[in-house]
């Protein structure tokens, strides 16, 4: 209680904020933050959010997805606060963040994965893993704050909520995440919007996309489940990155399967690895770790320097580069 008592005060002491959306961004730290800016704009702040890379057009639909900037100056801002992001580098401004922290302390991380290298230059953590997407913690923030939950911030709320658990369907659904949802629903979360725009949107080259990576997939006696994706079949489907959302829990799906993991060429010569698992007894963490990467106990990931190249067996090899 301690802490949320420092971000309460922060909050009602400074005036300008800024949100950092980590890059590649998914729907947790997406819709989160837009829920984040509604809720402090309502006590009139002036917030902004801030993300390296484009929101995936699945999103697109959410309030305020238009407004969200790709680049700031640190001294325009009095704090600021970064959701649902596993580690420094993947804010997209690990340099900036730094100069911030050590010149106006006012960077606070809100987040439900375990402590990372962001934790130790924060000068508030606010970090609950039990939760199943950094909305529920959020969502008690501006509980405290005593802001009006309104239709906008509930569709936002929920939005996250059902994109970390995929649909509420993996086992990071909990009888309290159930709970939030029905919240969020009674005050005019919008689910068929929700569910239109993110399980049901998908394009032509998506679903070439996704018949490429569903043909490479590869099973072994141990139930890893493999399979990749490269920019050549990104480019032969006409897709795009943000068209590979869906893939690993879907290929994770198999019956059998212990670890399913996803390798998949980046624009910028590196390769992405998405890692997931529904067993008690392993932690895909511990092997995003390995790699520089991180992310939960159930669903991780790391990006390294390299190409995929097929073999003559018929299998994919990693080619590493000096990038």
């Amino acid at each position: 209680m301690e802490i949320i008592e420092k971000i309460i005060n922060l909050i009602k002491k400074y005036d300008n904020f800024l949100l950092v959306i980590h890059e590649n961004p998914d729907g947790d730290t997406v819709a989160t933050s837009l829920a984040l800016q509604i809720a402090l704009r309502k006590l009139g702040k002036s917030v902004e959010s801030v993300c390296k890379d484009d929101i995936p057009k699945p999103f697109a639909f959410l309030p305020l997805a238009n407004t969200v900037r790709k680049d700031f100056l640190v001294g325009d801002y009095d704090a600021i606060i970064v959701l649902d992001c596993g580690d420094l580098r993947r804010t997209g401004f690990p340099q900036r963040l730094k100069e911030f922290a050590k010149h106006k302390k006012n960077l606070i991380n809100i987040d439900h994965h375990p402590k990372n290298d962001l934790h130790k230059i924060a000068s508030i953590n606010l970090i609950d893993e039990n939760a199943a997407a950094v909305s529920e913690i959020v969502f008690n923030l501006t509980r405290l704050l005593h802001i009006e939950l309104d239709k906008d911030m509930a569709t936002c709320f929920l939005t996250s909520l059902y994109t970390d658990t995929g649909g509420f369907k993996h086992p990071n659904t909990t009888p309290r995440s159930l709970e939030y949802a029905a919240t969020w629903l009674a005050h005019g979360a919008r689910l068929k919007l929700i569910t239109k725009n993110i399980s049901l949107n998908r394009t032509v080259s998506s679903l070439k996309l996704w018949g490429i990576a569903l043909s490479r997939i590869h099973k072994n006696s141990f139930g890893f489940v493999t399979t990749v994706v490269t920019r050549r079949d990104m480019e032969k489907a006409g897709a795009s990155d943000n068209d590979l959302s869906g893939v690993v829990n879907m290929i994770n799906s198999i019956p059998g399967s212990m670890i399913a993991l996803l390798l998949s060429e980046t624009s910028d010569g590196k390769i992405k690895a998405s890692l997931r698992t529904d067993s008690d007894e392993i932690d895909v963490s511990k092997i995003a770790h390995l790699f520089g990467g991180g992310g939960h106990r159930r669903a991780s990931g790391f990006t390294i320097p390299g190409r995929l190249k097929q073999n003559i067996r018929g299998g994919w090899n990693i080619i590493q580069t000096d990038h």
